[in-house]
């Protein structure tokens, strides 16, 4: 005799659905970040310099890596986004308290120890969906860190029920407050020059944390979502139609497939990316990543497990989906962060085209 358990399913989208499974499993925390071990964890980040201790193996240096000849927080050479990045890195962990939630928001993240130029670098945070483990978005921050960035994943708290979303931007812009001090970064995070990337939930709230914190700079959103269940229009505001007022670069990839869903959609049309990008002011770009679904975009679908299985059954690879956004990541805040104009063309331009749209993977629109 099959036993089905039901529990609640909490989709990235923010929204609560109670359903029946035969098969249910915990949420995974998967690293896919890199191949390489880091003994740096919770200790302090050099920054420049040869022979710097605690770096990681692989490929985050030398090799087919590309080069940079770029001097400190300024342009790298135009290294391919879809590589990894000259600087060696390490892997970090800390926590603070964040004044204006309260809230206790465990910190971990990637950071150069050596490379082309010395720090401090741009800061990028990078903000994990509703009920879902930062651990999923390592190998953003890891990819971000080989090409001279402190990539900051917080775990800060998605509760159930009564969920604002003002709290979670303050929890995004008090992590750029304890980098900008933070023994374990050691003086090496401009939070000054500081961009933002998110999933879902945490693609809403990064915009939302724009508006509030004038250190961010430029946001990239991954398929974020606007909806919010039981929640005040003060405590979880439309982002959408707050955009803009956002004068600010920003780029979007999301797609279509969980627009509905028999259940709730994890991405509902009313609220998708799309309806970010409409308002969004120039600078901006929109990629819908065809065959991708919600939770295309987080590291490792295989281990997401119960909170992965409402959504729509994705076509597009998932490795495939999640290297394009780290792509993404890196090309954007190259642009942005650093005024390298050269990466324009993986995000619109010709290289796109051929990598992306050309092969069928996605569409690209901008202005």
């Amino acid at each position: 005799m099959r036993t089905f358990l039901c529990v609640p399913a909490f989709l990235g989208l923010g929204a609560l659905l109670v359903a029946c499974s035969d098969d249910p499993t915990g949420p995974g925390g998967n690293n896919s970040g890199g191949d390489g071990p880091s003994s740096g964890a919770g200790a302090p980040l050099g920054g420049g310099g040869e022979g710097a201790a605690n770096t990681t193996g692989g490929s985050a240096a030398g090799g087919d890596a590309p080069g940079g000849e770029g001097p400190g927080g300024g342009p790298s050479a135009d290294g391919d986004p879809n590589l990894d990045g000259p600087y060696e890195v390490a892997a970090f962990t800390g926590s603070t308290v964040v004044a204006a939630t309260g809230n206790t928001v465990p910190m971990s993240g990637w950071a150069p120890t050596s490379g082309p130029s010395a720090g401090p670098y741009p800061t990028v945070v990078i903000a994990h969906g509703f009920q879902l483990p930062a651990s999923q978005y390592d190998s953003y921050a890891k990819r971000l860190a080989t090409f001279g960035y402190v990539a900051i994943t917080p775990e800060y708290p998605t509760s159930l029920f009564g969920l604002s979303h003002v709290d979670v931007a303050e929890d995004l812009i008090g992590t750029l407050d304890w980098a900008a001090s933070a023994s374990e970064l050691g003086g090496n995070a401009d939070v000054e020059n500081a961009g933002m990337t998110g999933h879902s939930l945490g693609g809403k709230t990064s915009l939302l944390a724009a508006t509030m914190d004038a250190r961010v700079k430029a946001v990239l959103a991954l398929d974020p979502v606007d909806s919010a269940m039981n929640c005040s229009a003060q405590n979880c505001p439309d982002m959408s139609s707050l955009m803009p007022s956002l004068a600010i670069p920003t780029g979007f990839l999301g797609e279509t497939l969980d627009g509905t869903g028999s259940f709730q959609a994890c991405a509902p049309t009313a609220d998708n990316y799309a309806t970010f990008y409409a308002g969004a002011t120039s600078p901006s770009f929109s990629v819908t990543v065809l065959g991708a679904n919600h939770m295309s975009f987080l590291d490792d679908v295989a281990s997401c497990g119960f909170t992965c299985n409402f959504c729509q059954t994705a076509t597009a690879d998932n490795a495939t989906v999640n290297a394009m956004a780290r792509a993404y990541a890196v090309a954007f805040f190259e642009k942005n962060l650093r005024n390298n104009s050269a990466y324009e063309t993986y995000l619109t331009g010709a290289e796109a085209d051929a990598r992306y749209v050309a092969t069928g993977q996605a569409t690209i629109e901008s202005k």
